[in-house]
């Protein structure tokens, strides 16, 4: 059976639950087996193992053999990898085509018009950004739609976001990108955007960073002539 929780982990990512991965772990272990017998060797209550079976069949990952009583054939763990696959890269190629059409840039379009008429009412923004992928994501737009300079505070063995700011570079030979070397994480875009960090990226997990995002021209201003100083 199944202990390690990172095994389990990477076999849930084919789309299964934690039941349906004990239950089917313990199939592949049994070669055939009741919904009984399961229950006990997987350790998932029998309410639910019939409706767990029930649902491994229709991803194909099992297999009922009629009789009295009913029991469940494992798929072949090498076969069930190939029709994940398939249907992976069927709804993959089916996204893409959806997300190229016609109409859908069409709603973006009329969706990017609503944001950018409400943000220019709004004005200067203040908000906290939470986890290293969405602070990455966000300080890479910006980054892309930067139209003078990028000034860059960080660690230098951290380096995070050195290298997307060094894409931009390459697209964008207009912009300017300066660096300094410091414990602090701080960034400038422009004349307006600042990331602020409150916590050093060596102690705090990527998961728990966060940090202080500033539209504001003369709080950039003021944090620009700091790290000018600095550089």
């Amino acid at each position: 059976m199944l202990h390690n929780q990172e095994t389990i982990k990477r076999i849930k990512s084919l789309g299964l639950n934690t039941y349906e991965v004990k239950i089917w772990a313990a199939l592949l272990s049994r070669g055939t087996s009741t919904a009984g017998e399961l229950s006990d060797i997987a350790n998932v209550p029998r309410s639910r193992s019939y409706d767990v079976l029930e649902s491994l069949e229709k991803k194909g990952f099992v297999v009922m053999k009629p009789g009295k009583p009913i029991k469940y054939l494992a798929v072949e763990p090498k076969e069930v990898l190939d029709n994940v696959k398939k249907q992976i890269e069927q709804k993959t190629h089916k996204l893409i085509l959806d997300i190229k059409s016609k109409s859908f840039n069409d709603l973006i379009n009329n969706l990017q018009e609503m944001h950018e008429s409400n943000t220019n009412t709004v004005g200067d923004t203040t908000a906290i950004l939470k986890g290293n992928k969405n602070i990455r994501k966000h300080l890479e737009y910006l980054f892309k739609n930067a139209k003078k300079e990028i000034i860059m505070s960080e660690d230098q063995e951290l380096k995070q976001h050195f290298g997307a700011a060094g894409k931009i570079k390459n697209i964008n030979k207009n912009i300017e990108i300066k660096s300094h070397d410091s414990k602090m994480r701080l960034y400038t875009i422009d004349n307006d955007n600042s990331m602020i960090f409150p916590l050093s990226g060596l102690d705090v997990h990527p998961d728990y960073d966060f940090c202080i995002w500033v539209k504001h021209k003369e709080t950039t201003e003021f944090l620009k002539g700091i790290l000018s100083q600095a550089i």
